[in-house]
């Protein structure tokens, strides 16, 4: 299922991105590793390069650039010659630029899905694949102290399976998958209220409440996820009491 596949990750340089390369890279994969911090890229680039050689290549990209995010998608079919898997996993939390927050998080997902399906669409000639697009929790309930950024994982959640349903898509091999993970230990959770969380007191009280999981905890989900061939639209919470389904409300 992994060996020989060929994958994009965004905003891989650490966190959660470079975790889930580093997974598919130990299961025999082709990744190309992209993030906006150029330091932490070469950081991990090394680092990977050191273990799995050719089967690891970079490309420094802010997601909000749709001519950076191209190469991105053009230097990894270059290389390897197709595209089988693509993680929109790029994000941030500002609520006080709530602009860039809605164009990272929301856009940069809806541009990664589109290159994704331009390149895996088997009448384009790819041979389908998957697209794992990461939300949140608060992609799925309301967070008073992020209102910006829960809007933009409610509209990854609305994206994803809007595209997994489109037949078009569907009869062409490719399948969109969404995680929505709760509080993990990663920088996306420091608190800063300059730039980041809009009341920390309100934000401590989800925290303690929810627990803070390690990253392992999202691997096997997201293993699981990829493998499961009729695996498609799905939207999956993850917290530390397990992973569950969200079902599809129908008007």
């Amino acid at each position: 299922m992994f060996s020989g596949r060929v994958a994009v990750v965004t905003g891989s340089a650490q966190g959660l991105g470079k975790v889930f390369s580093g997974v598919l890279l130990e299961r025999g994969s082709k990744v190309c590793i992209s993030d906006v911090n150029q330091s932490e890229l070469e950081k991990t680039y090394k680092e990977f390069k050191s273990k799995y050689a050719e089967n690891v290549i970079s490309q420094q990209c802010d997601v909000t650039d749709s001519e950076q995010l191209k190469e991105v998608f053009r230097k990894t079919k270059d290389t390897y010659g197709q595209l089988d898997l693509v993680v929109n996993n790029a994000g941030i939390v500002n609520e006080k630029n709530w602009q860039q927050c809605i164009d990272v998080n929301l856009n940069g997902t809806i541009r990664g899905t589109m290159l994704g399906m331009e390149y895996m669409r088997k009448d384009k000639g790819g041979k389908g694949g998957l697209i794992l697009n990461m939300s949140s929790l608060a992609g799925i309930f309301p967070v008073n102290y992020t209102p910006a950024y829960a809007a933009s994982k409610h509209g990854v959640i609305g994206y994803t399976r809007s595209w997994s349903m489109h037949p078009d898509v569907v009869n062409n091999g490719v399948r969109l998958v969404c995680l929505c993970p709760a509080f993990v230990d990663t920088d996306m959770i420091k608190m800063d209220d300059d730039s980041k969380f809009v009341g920390t007191d309100l934000a401590q009280q989800v925290i303690e409440k929810f627990g803070i999981m390690s990253t392992d905890h999202i691997i096997p989900v997201f293993v699981n996820a990829i493998e499961d061939e009729e695996n498609n639209g799905s939207v999956i919470s993850i917290t530390l009491k397990g992973a569950n389904k969200i079902p599809l409300p129908m008007p």
